[in-house]
């Protein structure tokens, strides 16, 4: 039974589709990712200021209203820091969701690319069986007319 050429271009293109797809989801979840690490690095910034801020207040003398509010500001900054970090570290596992899904879809893409070259290997291999036996028998044909 002759290796028929089996077309595996549309199936290519889908997982080529599927492959940029998961690149762009990818890029989108790191590029979320290093949002929420920005965001976290100018929280901490602003809780360090805020800190250094009520130091210096501290040691030129401050009402008990505003210590307190001072207080308050720095209690909500170490909640919005934490709920960063939670943020950040769904980001990340996000990220690494989508990093393990394009890897799995270049591998698809590279098996079924290497598959489609066997493929066309064994086709053009079969071919040129094909019309190798096909001159034998030209050649044996005007061979057998010569000797006749």
């Amino acid at each position: 039974m002759s290796p028929s050429p089996f077309s595996l271009d549309s199936v290519l293109n889908f997982r080529k589709r599927q492959e940029n797809l998961a690149q762009e989801q990818f890029v989108q979840a790191r590029i979320a990712e290093e949002s929420a690490v920005k965001n976290l690095e100018n929280a901490e910034i602003e809780q360090g200021n805020l800190i250094r801020e009520l130091d210096a207040e501290q040691k030129k003398g401050l009402f008990v209203q505003d210590l307190a509010r001072f207080e308050d500001r720095i209690q909500y900054g170490k909640k919005q820091i934490q709920l960063l970090k939670k943020t950040l570290q769904e980001k990340n596992k996000v990220t690494q969701r989508k990093r393990q899904r394009l890897i799995e879809k270049s591998r698809e893409f590279k098996t079924l690319d290497s598959l489609k070259e066997q493929q066309n290997k064994t086709w053009k291999d079969y071919l040129e069986k094909q019309e190798a036996a096909m001159l034998d028998e030209i050649a044996i044909l005007h061979h057998d007319r010569k000797a006749n």
